[in-house]
Order: C-alpha cells, then sequence, then structure tokens
C-alpha cells in the first residue's frame, strides 16, 4: 500500500499578502514584476498570532495562502480511538428508490439515504421567466462579475427570488483590513437579503489573535446558519511539518490526529467550532488555501479527524473562470474531497477591492449559496443541504468526486431546482409519482380548467409548486365506444313515453391522481316523443340523471357532491335514412373536491387544501348520418379536440 495511504501527514507551507501593493515571491523587485506578470497579479502578507504559529488570510485583495493537510490509513472503523478511514461518511449519494416516512432529526447523512419527506418542508417556485433572466445578466452589478456569476449559474437563483432572506451568516475574519470587508462583499454579492454579522480576529492588518480568542468570538457570537472562516494555520517548525510527519509516519488514528490538531491550535478552539456546528445545526464554510498543493489546509481537515463535524463542514478550492480549471494559485481538495467543493475566487470586483483573487473569496460564494438554499429550503438541516450542494454540483476534472475539484464547481440553478423524480404525497401517505393524467369525460375540461397549485416532492424531500393542469391530457370522449356499448350498459324500462333506467356514466374517466372507482353509474329518467309527417319520422329523447361518484383512494379526489346530468336528442327519419343532433351527458350541476398538497411546515406535517372543482361544462354537440346500421357522426368538443366516427352496429340472434 502506498505511503500516502498508510500515514496521517499535516503540510505547512504559507503565500501571504499585502493589501494595496501586488507582491508574489520577489515581486518587490520591478523587474521581476516586470518579468513575471503572471505570478505578480497576487498580493501576499503575514498575519501572526504570536503562539509558534501563524495564521494565513486566505486571499487578501489577492492571493493569500495556506497550510496543511491530513492523509490517513484506510480502515473500515470509526471512532476516537480506530484507524482513520480513507472513504469518511460522505459516498457519493444514492438515491433511495421508497423514500422513508418517518423522519429522525437526530439522523445523520451516514444513516439516511436521502433526506426524509417528512423534514420539515416548505414549497419552492422553480420555474424562471426568460425575461427577469435577461433582466439580471444584463444588471450593472451582474456585469461586474459576469464569468463569476456564470460559472456557478447565479442567475437562476436570483431569477426565482432567493436571495438569503432569514438567513444569518457569521463571517469571522480580519476587519482591521479589507480583507474581511472584501470577504463580506462577495457574500452580499450571492445573498444581499442574508442577514451578516462580522467578527474581527484581527489586533491590526498583520496580527491575528490567538486561537483561544478567536474560540471565543465563536462560542459568543450570536447564532448563525453558516460561519464564514477564509484563514488558515501553518507550522514555524524550522523543519517543513510534512516531512516530519511522513518520516514518523505515527498519525494513524482519530486520537492521535486529534490531539496533533489541539497541539497545533487548542482544544478550546476545536471544541467551540464541534459545539457551534451541532448545537446550532449551522455549517461552516473553510478556504483550502493558495499554496498550489494536492492537499488543503489544516483546518479543511477537521472533519477527518472528527467525523461529528461531516454535514457540518464544507471545504471550498477555487475554480477560475477564464481558464476553466482550478485555479493556479489554489490548494487542491486531496483527502478533504468528500466535503469539498470549487467556486469562482478569481478576479472578484467588490466595493472595498477593485481586484481580489484567492480561496478566501471562494469561501464566500459558497456560504452565500447555502443560504440562498436555506431560504428556499428552510427545513433542511445542514446535514441535508451540504449533501444537496455536493450532489448538485457541476462535475469537474475526474468523473465522480476527485482529489482536485471534490464534487465539481457550485451549481445553483441545479441546486434550487427538483433532483430526480417528482412525487405527490396524499393525504393517507400513499406516495404518487408527478406524471401525466389522462382525463376524459364531460368533467375534463373543468378540471384542466381549474388552474390547480399542487406540492410535490424531489429525492431529497423538497417541496416545489406546479400547476396540475399542466400534468393533465385531455382524452377525446369516445363517444364512438360509448355508441357501441350503450346497449349492453343500460337497463331500461318504459311505460308509456316514458323509461325509467340505470346506465353507465363517463363523466370522469381517469387514473393517476385524479383516479375514481370503475363502478360509476347514473340513474335516469326520460321520455320518448315521435310523430309523423307523412312518411318522415320526428322523434325526442329526453333524460335527466343523478349518480354519485366515488374517489379512489389513492388519488387526490376526497369525494363528490351528486352530479345532475341531461341527455337530449332529437332527430328524422326517412326510410333507411336518418339525421340526428345529440347533446349527450352535459353536467347540469356537480362539485368534485380535492384534497391537495400545497405546503410543509416547520413540524414537519404536510399542509393539504380542500378545493372545490365545478364540473359544469359547455355542452358538446353530436350530429350523426345513419343509413340502416351504418352510421357516421361528428362530435364538436368544446374544451378539447373534436370526433369523427363511422360505425356500423347490428344484432345476430341464433
Amino acid at each position: 500500500m502506498k505511503l500516502l495511504k498508510n500515514i496521517f501527514t499535516a503540510l505547512f507551507i504559507v503565500v501571504f499578502t499585502t493589501t494595496n501593493v501586488f507582491a508574489a515571491r520577489n515581486c518587490n523587485n520591478a523587474k521581476y514584476r516586470r518579468t513575471h506578470p503572471n505570478k505578480c497579479r497576487y498580493q501576499e502578507q503575514y498575519y501572526t498570532n504570536g503562539n509558534n504559529t501563524v495564521l494565513t488570510l486566505i486571499g487578501g485583495a489577492a492571493l493569500i495562502g495556506v497550510g496543511a493537510a491530513l492523509a490517513m490509513q484506510k480502515s473500515g472503523n470509526s471512532g476516537s480511538s480506530s484507524e482513520i478511514s480513507n472513504q469518511s461518511s460522505f459516498p457519493r449519494l444514492t438515491l433511495s428508490q421508497n423514500i422513508p416516512v418517518n423522519y429522525d432529526q437526530n439522523d445523520t447523512v451516514k444513516n439516511q439515504r436521502v433526506s426524509s419527506y417528512y423534514a420539515n418542508l416548505s414549497t419552492s417556485a422553480y420555474s424562471i421567466d426568460s425575461a427577469v433572466m435577461a433582466e439580471i445578466k444584463t444588471s450593472a452589478k451582474y456585469q461586474q462579475n459576469k464569468k463569476q456569476y456564470d460559472a456557478v449559474n447565479y442567475a437562476a437563483a436570483t431569477a426565482r427570488n432567493l436571495t438569503g432572506k432569514n438567513v444569518t451568516i457569521n463571517i469571522v475574519d480580519d476587519f482591521a483590513s479589507n480583507h474581511g470587508s472584501t470577504v463580506k462583499d462577495i457574500t452580499k454579492n450571492i445573498a444581499p437579503s442574508a442577514h451578516i454579522n462580522t467578527y474581527n480576529i484581527a489586533t491590526n492588518p498583520q496580527n491575528l489573535s490567538s486561537f483561544d480568542y478567536i474560540a471565543n468570538t465563536i462560542h459568543n457570537a450570536k447564532t448563525a446558519n453558516i460561519y464564514n472562516a477564509s484563514w488558515q494555520i501553518e507550522s514555524t517548525n524550522s523543519q517543513n511539518a510534512s516531512t516530519v510527519i511522513y518520516s514518523q509516519n505515527s498519525i494513524k488514528t482519530y486520537a492521535q490526529a486529534q490531539q496533533y490538531l489541539y497541539n497545533i491550535t487548542s482544544e478550546n478552539f476545536i471544541t467551540q467550532i464541534r459545539n457551534t456546528a451541532i448545537d446550532n445545526d449551522a455549517i461552516f464554510v473553510w478556504a483550502a488555501g493558495n499554496d498550489s498543493k494536492s492537499e488543503s489546509g489544516a483546518l479543511s481537515a477537521l472533519p477527518i479527524a472528527f467525523p461529528e463535524l461531516q454535514g457540518h463542514f464544507v471545504n471550498t478550492v477555487s475554480f477560475d473562470p477564464q481558464t476553466g480549471k482550478i485555479a493556479w494559485y489554489s490548494n487542491k481538495c486531496g483527502i478533504t474531497q468528500n466535503y469539498c467543493i470549487a467556486a469562482p475566487g478569481s478576479a472578484w470586483n467588490t466595493d472595498s477591492s477593485d481586484f481580489a483573487s484567492g480561496t478566501s473569496f471562494t469561501a464566500p460564494v459558497i456560504s452565500g449559496a447555502i443560504a440562498t438554499i436555506k431560504e428556499a429550503f428552510p427545513y433542511m438541516n445542514a446535514s441535508q443541504i451540504t449533501q444537496l450542494l455536493f450532489t448538485t454540483a457541476q462535475d469537474l476534472g475526474e468523473t465522480g468526486v476527485d482529489e482536485v475539484y471534490g464534487w465539481g464547481l457550485l451549481d445553483m440553478e441545479k441546486a434550487t431546482r427538483p433532483v430526480g423524480e417528482a412525487r405527490i404525497i396524499l393525504s393517507n401517505d400513499t406516495i404518487l409519482p408527478l406524471s401525466t393524467t389522462n382525463i376524459g369525460g364531460s368533467a375534463a375540461g373543468a378540471l384542466k380548467n381549474a388552474n390547480i397549485k399542487i406540492a410535490f416532492v424531489d429525492d431529497f424531500g423538497r417541496a416545489f409548486t406546479t400547476n396540475l393542469s399542466d400534468n393533465i391530457n385531455i382524452i377525446p370522449y369516445g363517444r364512438g365506444f360509448d355508441r357501441l356499448r350503450e346497449q349492453d350498459t343500460d337497463s331500461v324500462k318504459i311505460f308509456g313515453g316514458f323509461e325509467f333506467g340505470v346506465k353507465r356514466n363517463n363523466i370522469l374517466e381517469s387514473s393517476g391522481l385524479i383516479s375514481t372507482q370503475s363502478d360509476k353509474q347514473t340513474n335516469f329518467i326520460g321520455y320518448n316523443n315521435d310523430f309523423k309527417i307523412n312518411d318522415i319520422t320526428f322523434y325526442q329523447n329526453v333524460r335527466l340523471g343523478t349518480s354519485n361518484p366515488k374517489a379512489d383512494e389513492n388519488s387526490i379526489v376526497s369525494n363528490f357532491s351528486n352530479i345532475y346530468t341531461s341527455n337530449v336528442k332529437i332527430g328524422t327519419k326517412w326510410k333507411d335514412f336518418a339525421f340526428e343532433i345529440a347533446v349527450p351527458d352535459t353536467i347540469l350541476y356537480g362539485n368534485m373536491y380535492l384534497n391537495i398538497p400545497v405546503n410543509r411546515i416547520s413540524n414537519g406535517e404536510i399542509v393539504y387544501t380542500n378545493q372545490k372543482i365545478n364540473l359544469v361544462t359547455k355542452p358538446s354537440m353530436e350530429y350523426t348520418l345513419k343509413y340502416k346500421y351504418l352510421s357516421m357522426t361528428y362530435v364538436n368538443n368544446p374544451d378539447y379536440q373534436d370526433e369523427f366516427f363511422i360505425m356500423a352496429k347490428g344484432r345476430f340472434a341464433f
């Protein structure tokens, strides 16, 4: 087994920036700057905390660097004394075919196939108006950072009116310089309506506070949904820390990894991060660092040493929209790949800086995106949000999760629209697919035109709203088939000119979401009358019927009122010829009652509304020409396609 799979390491390498002077490596030299323009676009600066450790801001008004990563030995176990696993608890999501009905808020992503349908849902619109999209993309604000916005499909989330409302982000950063202000500006660029709290952890622009001070800052900060950290650490040991760890091959277990991180930070610092994340169900977004290394900084590896942080932690690397690849300065995901994602970090223009690049400015893009998801789906917990963020990312590099880009590039459009199969949850907990429902009969037009809004859920249990009419297909009335079978289905008793009977009705021939029970019958009373003028016979038939269709328990139809119908037929007959005009099975009065899911609330209950559909519709008109046993009929249907059929009908006696 290779050395990287058998050891637990830390790399500590740093690149630093100043605020307003371009400097990198030897970029203070004017000749070097002229001959190395690509390298000297970014700025660097040291930030120390006086604790034998250097805290590094990851991007100032430009590139800022990092330090350390942890490589692990493969093992199937977890726990404080077990060996560190190379896979952690974040496999690429496998969607469940059968979504669980019972929801346990204490479940972790490791124990859930997907988020439960009972996960405190509220509905979210997901359709996008093209005119709104065009307006957003042509705005001055969008054009200022167009490549960055385009890369993550930012306009789609904005067109869905998702701006981070009712979501709190705590930015823990250096606000003694413009670094923290730039981080805040970029967060506002992505989530302009989010409530942002800022906490300064720098005594001056070149001197960050101690880990205990930062720990107390996090502990005393207001409760937030998201914590943004655009800084890292590096060891001040004279020998490169990675060389020490690799050579000793000493860190193999969670306990050893935890102790190592306690030693290079402080136990209070890590305790406060863990408590804040778990107790508040918060998400920490951490910048990976800017040292162009294959591993991210040491603090990005916290969830590996402390698995309880998985689902509460996102490591971010920088994507360069100009090249379409990871930014040259950015560290890669490395062993954090299972909770790592990429976002644009290069050349952001903000109020605080005309030019800002670094993974410092990748982290607030992710923080802002999480805020829009939390706004749209406030019932989702941290683990569900992070898994959604990862699963909907645009795959980059090698297929699937990889060591460079992790899950891939943030995609705000995919993260805010339905994922997987759309399903409807009925009030009896039956789950049905949101598929096209075919409906026939005289009630079809009324249902199609009712403009019913209905909530459905996706594979993450998120609720979205759609128009039920978009999923209804009106099928032809099928009058020809009705004619063929009417003698077999009608049971009629005639007394003089009056008739009494029972017939099968097709008031609502449907299946799926709007299905009814199949044994639908109408009781009717009718009157027949005919008279002759010479050898021409005139005839008429009028029937008035009543029925009470029954709803199928596995549909959104809850009940019907009594349905009153009429059927009118007049005609004339001469020898073997006849011409007839009919108004078949027209609903004079009747209502259908639907029990429709429309929302989901914070206690996990689905909200249903009862809606009454008036089934009275415009009547169809039939025109029939007959000769002996042949007939030719045209049906004019006002709400759906017309019909034309030729029929031969007769009886044989033996």
